[in-house]
């Protein structure tokens, strides 16, 4: 199973559409810093919340850096530096100055549509499943351009 550190952004939406369980095809890292902003999030009902700390629980080592090394958002500075610092090349984020960041540095940033994919590759979810969580994702403030959702969708439809 690859390894992958998450910030904050994944783990939000996949629980806004109650679908954590997509990111077990990964074993996850994460830093107290993304916690913190998660678990404390105003965005968040009490139900994600409550589905965020289960999974948390059960499915996240969590882990400090030694060094933060970039001055952006706490838990993306965190994040990426605990990717460095771990050579994980994998970073799971929907922000997209943490990805360009995270590109810099030689890491493979992954989103949550990316994630949804990857579950239909190893056939966990049918193209069905994947269609409507990416529905799911968009009417849930999950905002992505009308090309990238019809790339999205020609994608999904490649699968057998």
């Amino acid at each position: 199973m690859e390894e992958a550190i998450t910030n904050s952004t994944i783990l939000i939406f996949l629980a806004k559409i109650r679908k954590l369980w997509l990111l077990n095809v990964y074993k996850i890292f994460t830093t107290p810093k993304v916690i913190e902003e998660v678990t404390e999030g105003k965005n968040i009902s009490d139900m994600e919340k409550k589905d965020l700390q289960e999974f948390i629980e059960k499915r996240i080592q969590i882990e400090s850096p030694e060094k933060i090394i970039l001055n952006k958002g706490i838990g993306e500075s965190s994040a990426i530096s605990l990717c460095v610092e771990k050579k994980i090349k994998i970073f799971l984020s929907d922000d997209k100055q943490a990805r360009k960041t995270a590109e810099l540095l030689s890491l493979l940033p992954v989103g949550s549509l990316g994630i949804i994919i990857k579950n239909l590759e190893m056939k966990i979810i049918s193209k069905e499943e994947a269609k409507k969580y990416l529905d799911l994702l968009i009417i849930n403030s999950y905002y992505i351009s009308i090309d990238l959702y019809r790339r999205v969708l020609d994608s999904i439809e490649k699968f057998n």
